[in-house]
């Protein structure tokens, strides 16, 4: 589905909790500049670009290019630790013949640990970005 840049601009900021007040004060700039790139207005400098990617974690070609959905890494990284988590439970599970009697179940239950400590990680990472502007 192709996406324009003021769609992805409000879909993030809803995504991210932030009202257009907020994202506006973290980017140095009015409300109503916000609201004119919402509505396919205007675009904003480069320079508000870079903080827009930068506070939304997305590239900028993700923003401005008509053809892509913003592309983040959030569901990347928490796959990641989830599969990390998961082999370190078959892993332990191996070493632990005795103790543990369903490996299987070792590694499904460390990974789905694994996946929801990166989604907390990123839930409070995604807060501190905010905060910190």
């Amino acid at each position: 589905m192709k996406m324009k840049f003021g769609e992805k601009l409000k879909s993030l900021r809803i995504k991210h909790e932030l009202s257009q007040a907020q994202l506006a004060e973290m980017i140095n700039v009015s409300r109503q500049a916000v609201t004119k790139w919402e509505n396919e207005n205007g675009m904003p400098d480069i320079e508000n670009l870079k903080l827009i990617a930068k506070i939304f974690d997305v590239s900028i070609d993700s923003l401005v290019y008509e053809e892509e959905e913003v592309e983040s890494t959030d569901d990347d990284f928490c796959w990641e630790i989830a599969c990390t988590f998961g082999i370190i439970g078959l892993v332990l599970t191996f070493l632990f013949d005795g103790v543990f009697t369903n490996m299987g179940a070792a590694g499904i239950g460390l990974g789905v640990i694994g996946y929801l400590l990166g989604k907390i990680f990123l839930l409070f990472k995604s807060k501190d970005r905010c905060s910190k502007r």
